[in-house]
C-alpha cells in the first residue's frame, strides 16, 4: 500500500500484540510511525523491528509512559508534531481486559480501568483533532466484540468498550464535515497478545490454551484470531480504499457476535 508512505501514524499500545503488529506492517508499506505504550524497553525491542524491515530511523518516532495521565497525553501530541510537523492517522489501540464481576470490582480498579481505557481514548482523540482535521486523516480505535455481548464476568470491560463504539459514531458524524474518517475494529478473542497478561489475571500456559480453545469453539469459523487478522482490517479502514466508511463498527470474530 504506497498510500502509506506519506502518511504520520500514531500508534498507541504499540509494545506487543495488535499495536506491535500493526506497526511493523505499516513499517513495511512506508508509513511514518509514532510509537506510544507504558515500557520503554519494549518500545525500543518495535522499533528496531520496524527498521528491520526498511524503515529508516529518522521515520519512527515513540514515546513512553502512562496514557491515564493528561501531561503524558500532552508530551505525546507535542513530541509527535515537533518531529514529524503533520498527523494523518490515529490508530488507537491500547487497552487492556479487566476480570471481575460487579461484586468484586474494587472503586480505584474501576476509575484506573475507565482513565486509561476509555477517558484517555476521547482526550488523545482532542488533542490530535486540529492535525488530523488539516490532513483530513482518519481514526481508527480497537473495541471488542464485548461492546454487544453482555459478559457478567468482565461487566466493566463490557461498559467501556460500548462507549468506545459510541464514541466512534458521534466522532464521525462530529468530524464528517471536516473530510474525517473515524471507525472501530471490535475483535473476539486475539491469540498471540499479552491481553490476558497485562489484565493481571494470573493464568498458566494451560489456562490460556483453554480459553483460546473455548473462544475457537464459540466462533463460526472454529478458530481464533491472529494480530494479523485485525490489522489487515485496520489498514483498510485506516487506507483512501476507505475513504466512503465512517462511524462503522466492524467485527472480526469468527462471527461470534452472530450468537445468542
Amino acid at each position: 500500500m504506497a498510500y502509506f508512505r506519506e502518511k504520520v501514524v500514531l500508534i498507541t499500545g504499540a509494545s506487543s500484540g495488535i499495536g506491535e503488529a500493526t506497526a511493523v506492517k505499516l513499517a513495511e508499506h512506508g508509513a511514518t510511525l509514532f510509537l506510544v505504550a507504558l515500557e520503554e524497553d519494549k518500545l525500543q525491542i518495535v522499533q528496531q523491528k520496524c527498521k528491520e524491515k526498511g524503515l529508516v530511523e529518522e521515520k519512527i518516532g515513540y514515546c513512553s509512559g502512562d496514557l491515564s495521565q493528561s501531561a503524558f497525553r500532552e508530551d505525546i501530541v507535542r513530541n509527535l508534531i515537533q518531529k514529524f510537523g503533520r498527523l494523518d492517522i490515529l490508530a488507537d489501540i491500547a487497552g487492556y481486559a479487566m476480570f471481575s464481576n460487579v461484586n468484586e470490582t474494587k472503586e480505584e480498579d474501576y476509575d484506573r480501568f475507565v482513565n486509561v481505557n476509555q477517558k484517555a481514548k476521547f482526550f488523545l482523540a482532542q488533542l490530535c483533532l486540529p492535525y488530523i482535521k488539516e490532513t483530513k486523516g482518519n481514526i481508527v480505535y480497537l473495541s471488542s466484540n464485548s461492546s454487544t455481548i453482555p459478559q457478567p464476568r468482565i461487566i466493566v470491560y463490557c461498559m467501556v468498550k460500548a462507549a468506545i463504539d459510541m464514541l466512534t459514531k458521534c466522532l464521525a458524524k462530529e468530524l464528517g464535515a471536516f473530510g474525517v474518517r473515524v471507525n472501530a475494529i471490535n475483535p473476539g478473542f486475539i491469540d498471540g497478545t499479552n491481553i490476558l497478561r497485562n489484565s493481571g489475571l494470573k493464568a498458566t500456559y494451560e489456562d490460556q490454551k483453554k480459553i483460546s480453545d473455548n473462544a475457537a469453539k464459540q466462533a463460526h469459523l472454529n478458530r481464533v484470531g491472529k494480530p494479523a487478522d485485525v490489522v489487515s482490517l485496520l489498514l483498510f479502514l485506516a487506507s483512501d480504499e476507505a475513504s466512503y466508511i465512517t462511524g462503522s463498527i466492524n467485527y472480526i470474530d469468527g462471527g461470534k457476535h452472530l450468537y445468542p
